[in-house]
C-alpha cells in the first residue's frame, strides 16, 4: 500500500487532539507484533472541529499511550507509520461513501469554471466587433480593451478579500453566491442596452467582474474539504472548464454577434449563464456543515494568528513564479487573435486560433494535475516554462502562414495555459494542516495572476511596433519584441521552478 505522509497531515479531518483517540486495553501487551496490527474496533474516531462538536478539544492524541505509566514506551517511529496507516484507512472509507458528493462537487465547479472564465476567454471576439461596429467603434482600443481586462483583473484580485471574507462568516457564503448570481445577469442584460464605451466598462468590467469574483471564490474555498490525494486531478478537471468554455464560445458568440447582433447575443447570454449557474450553484455545497460560531468554535479571525506559515519561501518564490509566467501568458491570450487577422482576411481563422489555444489548455489541465498528483509540481513549473519559450522562439518567431499559428495556439495554450494547476498543490504545502492558511495562499496567488493580467497586455502594447504591418521571416507584423519577451518570461518561468524544487518539499511518498 502506498500514501503520501502530507496527505495525512493535509486532510480536513487531521489527526489532532479533537480527532483520533486509540485506546488499548490496559491487559495488551505492547510487543513487536502488537505493534504491527491494529484492532479498528479499539478506534475512536471523533471529527472533532469536521464533525460532532462534542468532541472534546482536550482530549489527548493517543488516549492511552503516555498516560498510564504502567505500559512501557512505544517506538515513536513505528507508532507513526501505525497510525499513517490506521488514518490512511480510515479516510478512505468516507472517500467512498462520499464519493458521489465529491465528485458532483466537482462537476459543478467545472460548470462555474466553464461558465465564467470560459466567458472571459471569449472576450477576444467582442472585443473584435466592439472595435469594428456601432456604437462602440469611434472608441480607442485601450478604452474598448479595458471592458474585458477590468473583469479579468477585479477577479483574479478580489479572491483574497473573498476568501478571507467568507471564512469569517461562511453561513453567508451560499447565499452570497445567490446574490452575486442575480447581480452577474443583471449586468449582463442592462449592459445590452449600453450605447457608449463606459456604459459597457462600468457594467461588464467592474460590475460583472465584482460579482462574477463572489459567485466564484466559494469553490476554492470548498475544495481543499472535497479533495486531498486527488486534489491536482480534480484541479484540473475543474480548471479545464475555462479551456472548454474558451473553445465553444467563440463559435457560438461569433454566430450570435454576425446572425443577432450584440443586444440580442448579451440577452440570450444572460438567460443561459443565469440558468446554467443556478444549477451548479445547488451541486456547491462545503463537505463540512458550517456551524454557528460558538465559545469553542469561534469565528475564524480576519487576520491569522499565526502567519509564520506565510513566511514560507515557497510562497514568495510561487507568487514570483506565477508574475513572470503570467507576463508572458497574457499578452498572447490577447494578440494571438490579432496576428491571426493579419495573417487572414477570414472571419474563421482567428475564431479557430482563439479555439485551439483554450481547448490544449483544458487538456493540459487534466495532464498536469494528475501529474502534480504522483511527482513535485515544480516539475510541472519548469515543464510549462520550456514549452512557453520554445513555442513562443520558434512557433511564433516564424508563424508566417496558418500552420505555423495553429500550431503555436496548441503548444503554447497547453504549456502556459494549464500552468494555475500548480496552484493548489502549492498552496497546500504551504498550509499544511491549516486550510484557511491554504485558501489564503491560494488567494495570494490569484491576486498575483490578476494583477499581471492587467499589466502583461500594457507591456506587451508597447513593446509591439504598429507601424510594421507585413511579414517577415522572423517576427511578422511588428510583434518580434512581444515574441522575444514572451520567450524570455517562460526560460525564467523554468529557472523558478528549477530553484523552487530545491525549497518544496511536496509529494514525498512512503511505502509501506
Amino acid at each position: 500500500m502506498e500514501f503520501a505522509l502530507e496527505d495525512i497531515n493535509r486532510h480536513p479531518t487531521t489527526v489532532t487532539k479533537q480527532s483520533v483517540h486509540v485506546h488499548r486495553r490496559p491487559s495488551e501487551r505492547v510487543n513487536t507484533q502488537a505493534d504491527s496490527e491494529v484492532n479498528l474496533g479499539d478506534i475512536d474516531l471523533r471529527e472533532g472541529q469536521h464533525g460532532d462538536s462534542s468532541a472534546s478539544a482536550s482530549a489527548p492524541v493517543f488516549a492511552g499511550f503516555g498516560e498510564n505509566p504502567s505500559l512501557p514506551p512505544v517506538d515513536e517511529v513505528v507508532l507513526l507509520f501505525h497510525v499513517a496507516y490506521v488514518v490512511q484507512s480510515l479516510i478512505q472509507t468516507p472517500l467512498i461513501l462520499q464519493g458521489w458528493n465529491a465528485w458532483r462537487f466537482c462537476a459543478s465547479a467545472f460548470a462555474f469554471e466553464l461558465f465564467i472564465w470560459g466567458w472571459n476567454n471569449t472576450y477576444g471576439i467582442f472585443q473584435d466587433f466592439y472595435s469594428k461596429n456601432p456604437p462602440f467603434n469611434g472608441s480607442s482600443s485601450a478604452a474598448i480593451s479595458t471592458i474585458g481586462t477590468a473583469s479579468l483583473g477585479i477577479q483574479y484580485f478580489e479572491l483574497i478579500l473573498a476568501i478571507i471574507l467568507y471564512q469569517r462568516y461562511p453561513e453567508y457564503a451560499r447565499p452570497g453566491m445567490w446574490i452575486s448570481l442575480v447581480v452577474c445577469v443583471a449586468a449582463l442584460f442592462l449592459s445590452s442596452f449600453a450605447t457608449k464605451t463606459w456604459h459597457l466598462i462600468i457594467l461588464l468590467g467592474f460590475v460583472f467582474g465584482f460579482s462574477a469574483g463572489l459567485l466564484y471564490s466559494p469553490v476554492m474555498i470548498w475544495l481543499p474539504e472535497w479533495f486531498v490525494a486527488r486534489r491536482g486531478l480534480a484541479t484540473g478537471i475543474i480548471f479545464c472548464g475555462s479551456g472548454v468554455g474558451g473553445f465553444i464560445f467563440p463559435f457560438m458568440m461569433g454566430y450570435l454577434l454576425e446572425y443577432a447582433g450584440f443586444r440580442w447575443t448579451l440577452r440570450i447570454w444572460a438567460l443561459t449563464f443565469g440558468l446554467c449557474c443556478a444549477i451548479a450553484v445547488l451541486g456547491l455545497k462545503p463537505r463540512v456543515p458550517t456551524r454557528k460560531p460558538s465559545i469553542e468554535f469561534p469565528r475564524q479571525p480576519w487576520r491569522p494568528r499565526d502567519l509564520s506559515l506565510l513566511k514560507s519561501p515557497v510562497l514568495f518564490g510561487v507568487i514570483g513564479i506565477t508574475v513572470i509566467q503570467a507576463l508572458g501568458f497574457f499578452p498572447v491570450s490577447l494578440f494571438i487573435s490579432t496576428y491571426t487577422s493579419s495573417l487572414s482576411s477570414a472571419k474563421l481563422p482567428p475564431l479557430l486560433v482563439l479555439s485551439l489555444f483554450n481547448v490544449a489548455a483544458a487538456l493540459f489541465f487534466v495532464l498536469f494535475g494528475r501529474f502534480s498528483d504522483s511527482y513535485p509540481y515544480p516539475y510541472v513549473i519548469m515543464a510549462s516554462g520550456i514549452g512557453c519559450a520554445l513555442a513562443s522562439f520558434i512557433f511564433w518567431g516564424f508563424a508566417s502562414s496558418l500552420a505555423w499559428i495553429f500550431s503555436f495556439a496548441i503548444v503554447f495554450g497547453g504549456f502556459g495555459g494549464a500552468f494555475p494547476t500548480i496552484w493548489p498543490v502549492a498552496a497546500s504545502e504551504i498550509g499544511g494542516t491549516h486550510n484557511h492558511i491554504t485558501n489564503i495562499a491560494l488567494g495570494c496567488f490569484m491576486s498575483a495572476e490578476g494583477l499581471t493580467s492587467i499589466i502583461g497586455p500594457i507591456i506587451a502594447a508597447s513593446l509591439r511596433n504598429t507601424g510594421t504591418k507585413a511579414k517577415a521571416t522572423y517576427g511578422g507584423f511588428g510583434f518580434k519584441s512581444v515574441e522575444l519577451f514572451v520567450g524570455f518570461m517562460g526560460v525564467v518561468t523554468m529557472i523558478g521552478g528549477f530553484i523552487l524544487l530545491f525549497y518544496s518539499t511536496s509529494k514525498r511518498k512512503v511505502k509501506v
